[in-house]
């Protein structure tokens, strides 16, 4: 395949997460069960597009994309788009699609803001550990995502609770406690993901990158994943609950995002490829 079919199946896939987020807000709102269906349908059918549009670019440039903000944002989304099926599928609350999937939008149209034509990949891109490390990062990403989605539901609905509210939204929304329990198994999720991510990558940089610990992004990761072990922590040996946990998983998320669009556009030795 060519760098052609990439842009076509690029845009295929953006149209299905876009028709997707319109069947989710009017699922939503309605209730319809064809609705839903037809939201997680387009929303499949996108992934299925987006997965073509990967794997030509693969093949375009030989390598698994990893280098450039085309690719970073471009797989991020695309690891988003599997988690939240996956999740959806698993406990069937298609109302976090309302809020994943303008995310994953946003990130497509990102990418294509930073778009350009292929070029061979360096070296260290090429490295097995390098490829491990990156993957894994984006599936993180991804499920700190759905656990900071799952928090701020949790906050809404303690807040209708609160005020006795039986507006559209405490109706729509699950009980705290399924709220609870998804954003808690995500984040254990998210962190053994981030913990491969951090080996993964130490036993990259050890080999050739000197004082690869006081690079920015090693720093900000490592107080994310310190961030993130305090949550679980509190969780489960200090019996929290509620509204603590889900501000601090909120901080641990808005730490990520400053990573995602802040810290990686000061490249490093270390991080200087995505």
């Amino acid at each position: 395949m060519t760098e052609q079919h990439v842009i076509i199946f690029f845009w295929l896939t953006f149209m299905m997460y876009a028709g997707a987020f319109v069947l989710y807000g009017y699922h939503f709102a309605s209730k319809k069960h064809l609705l839903g269906t037809l939201a997680s349908v387009f929303a499949l059918i996108g992934l299925i597009f987006h997965t073509l549009s990967l794997i030509a670019r693969w093949q375009s440039i030989g390598y698994l994309p990893l280098q450039g903000a085309f690719e970073f944002f471009f797989l991020m989304a695309w690891a988003l788009a599997i988690v939240y099926l996956i999740v959806e599928r698993f406990t069937s609350l298609q109302m976090m699609g309302m809020v994943i999937m303008p995310f994953i939008v946003v990130l497509m149209g990102i990418s294509w803001n930073r778009y350009e034509s292929v070029a061979r990949l360096d070296q260290a891109v090429k490295n097995s550990w390098t490829i491990m490390h990156v993957s894994v990062v984006f599936l993180a990403y991804a499920a700190f995502s759905l656990a900071a989605v799952a928090a701020l539901f949790y906050l809404a609905q303690e807040r209708q609770l609160k005020t006795k509210s039986t507006s559209l939204l405490f109706r729509r929304l699950p009980s705290l406690q399924t709220l609870d329990n998804l954003e808690m198994r995500t984040i254990i999720i998210a962190q053994v993901l981030m913990t491969m991510t951090i080996i993964t990558g130490i036993i990259r940089a050890v080999k050739d990158i000197p004082f690869w610990y006081i690079d920015s992004i090693v720093v900000s990761t490592t107080i994310t994943w310190i961030i993130y072990d305090v949550v679980l922590a509190a969780r489960y040996m200090w019996d929290w609950q509620g509204k603590r946990v889900a501000y601090m998983s909120l901080i641990g998320f808005g730490l990520i995002m400053f990573i995602a669009f802040v810290i990686r556009y000061y490249p490093t030795a270390l991080h200087r490829l995505v």
